[in-house]
């Protein structure tokens, strides 16, 4: 009798950890696969569905559960307003429906999985495991395929995003974790990921990657003077390991950097820095003109093309996220997008409202997405969406779990 009960407790145990891997299944593929590997995005757009179909069968009470969560409403309403205002500009004007697709498939999954049967040490030791397949694959192409920037699969600007968000995510797991063997791994994947972001050698992520990691150490940190020393010891040790490691790579950028600015400063615009500076200059004209809607994705490319500097004509995109969006969709656009980015920090409770809080990893990872938003455009690459969106709710489920006696099996009848 007691070798039966057993037999069932086993079989049990061994079914739920089968069905916490199905669950998360789109989880792993977007932290390990989509960025790394080509053409697997397509992948996760099929799971997703499939996931969301068995919760909606087995599950069906977890939408209700996670929508009351107060730990999660404030990102699926801001998910949902975004989706609408974004999806109405596509039916109206024909504007792209990347953005909106993701976005809604990402909230459609993060309302339906019931995150109480999943632990949160197998997401973190899945979010280490995905930094280290990161830096062994940006060495791969580096070494092996002789790619002078890694992050073929999306291309090196989102690549250094996700390396970023990865080896941030990795210092706050070494930081905090009291288990050993996940810090030593965090270890690993923070080395493999600092690594690769160098190798993919994006400017405007490698600027601001130090500050960032700088806030969210001094955050983890208690406050004292000592403290901050040595942390700034740290942080300016680490950034000359890395000059030292990469010197060859670092000193070229720096010397093409020098000389864009000395072009530009003789009229010069047809440089890296040049083409942008007279892109935002574009997108600035255009909003003046169109403010409050902006003037969509076919009328952005038509001004763009009458630019008198060829190769910023032929960009996809204003190379800022800001300037962009408003010259897309308008100053109310632009709002909808901030609200939308800043809302896994706002704190949500039945007694005291809404609040913004400024957790430590979440907040440096919307930080470093919205620096990076200067030189660049984030969210035009849907990989970044998926990071984004399912990477500020899993970690806000991880840090303020729903309680287990929410959400239960339901039957197929």
């Amino acid at each position: 009798m007691t070798t039966t009960i057993n037999n069932k407790s086993y079989f049990s145990h061994i079914k739920l950890r089968i069905e916490s891997l199905f669950l998360i299944s789109p989880l792993v593929l977007m932290m390990v696969s989509i960025f790394n590997f080509v053409d697997t995005k397509w992948v996760l757009s099929r799971v997703i569905p499939l996931v969301c179909v068995y919760c909606l069968v087995f599950y069906r009470d977890a939408i209700k559960t996670n929508w009351n969560a107060s730990s999660l409403k404030p990102i699926l309403l801001a998910s949902l307003l975004a989706f609408v205002y974004f999806a109405s500009m596509h039916l109206i004007r024909g504007d792209q429906f990347g953005f909106s697709r993701t976005l809604l498939t990402s909230l459609v999954y993060l309302a339906l999985v019931p995150w109480p049967r999943v632990s949160p040490n197998l997401i973190k030791w899945f979010l280490v495991i995905a930094a280290v397949v990161c830096g062994l694959n940006a060495g791969y192409e580096y070494v092996v395929m002789g790619i002078l920037r890694v992050g073929i699969a999306t291309n090196p600007i989102p690549y250094a995003l996700y390396c970023s968000v990865l080896a941030l995510v990795t210092l706050y797991i070494m930081l905090t974790e009291k288990q050993r063997l996940i810090r030593i791994f965090s270890v690993v994947g923070l080395t493999s990921t600092t690594i690769a972001l160098f190798l993919t050698d994006v400017r405007g992520v490698l600027l601001f990657f130090p500050l960032v990691t700088l806030y969210l150490v001094l955050r983890l940190l208690p406050v004292s003077p000592r403290h901050y020393l040595v942390t700034m010891l740290l942080v300016l040790v680490s950034i000359a390991s890395g000059y030292l490691a990469f010197q060859d790579k670092v000193d070229d950028r720096i010397q093409q950097t020098a000389m864009e600015f000395q072009q530009i400063s003789k009229g010069n615009y047809n440089t890296s820095i040049g083409v942008r500076l007279s892109l935002w200059q574009e997108g600035l004209n255009i909003t003046k003109q169109h403010p409050v809607f902006g003037v969509g994705d076919e009328g952005l490319h038509s001004n763009m093309k009458e630019m008198s500097n060829q190769r910023a004509a032929m960009q996809p995109h204003l190379h800022n996220q800001y300037i962009d969006t408003v010259s897309r969709y308008g100053i109310v656009g632009l709002v909808i997008l901030l609200i939308w980015l800043v809302s896994p920090l706002v704190v949500s409770k039945p007694d005291s409202g809404m609040r913004l809080g400024l957790d430590p990893l979440l907040s440096s990872i919307v930080l470093m997405i919205a620096l990076a938003g200067l030189t660049d455009v984030p969210f035009h690459h849907t990989h970044l969406v998926y990071l984004f969106t399912l990477m500020s709710g899993i970690l806000l489920l991880i840090q303020t779990p729903v309680k287990d006696t929410d959400i239960s099996v339901k039957p197929l009848a």
